[in-house]
């Protein structure tokens, strides 16, 4: 019950990764997919906190939730290899991607003042941030 929507999540992120427009660069084809399915979430906001408390105090659905969050991962990750991404940079950019989503849907949680979409945007804008400051620290290599 507890993850009846995850299959749904999946496939709808599969779709709009392969409906994307061309010419985005793979973390841009990952946020305007995370855009097109947040009313997902949004949707279901009134169950969201009450079951991220649940798998939070189980650990057997801590569990379970890591696997899901796997699959949805990796079959992103295939999704963008079928737009052209290399296999390398198709795992690289799903695992970042599905990290800046998780943690984008906990700042909603915490802060319900906002839509998912505006955290969206904030997370994808703090992992570029934080790339160009990591570059840029990089000098000394």
């Amino acid at each position: 019950m507890l993850f009846d929507g995850e299959s749904h999540l999946r496939a709808s992120l599969i779709q709009a990764v392969a409906e994307a427009p061309d010419g985005l660069q793979p973390l841009d084809l990952l946020l305007h997919a995370f855009r097109k399915v947040e009313h997902i979430l949004e949707d279901n906001r009134p169950f969201a906190e009450p079951r991220l408390r649940v798998i939070a105090a189980t650990p057997a659905l801590r569990e379970r939730d890591l696997a899901k969050a796997a699959a949805i991962t990796e079959a992103v990750a295939e999704a963008l290899r079928q737009r052209g991404v290399t296999d390398r940079l198709a795992g690289l950019t799903a695992h970042i991607g599905w990290a800046a989503f998780h943690h984008a849907a906990q700042a909603w949680i915490d802060d319900p003042s906002q839509r998912l979409d505006a955290h969206l945007l904030q997370a994808f804008d703090d992992l570029r941030a934080l790339c160009l400051t990591t570059l840029a620290g990089d000098h000394g290599r």
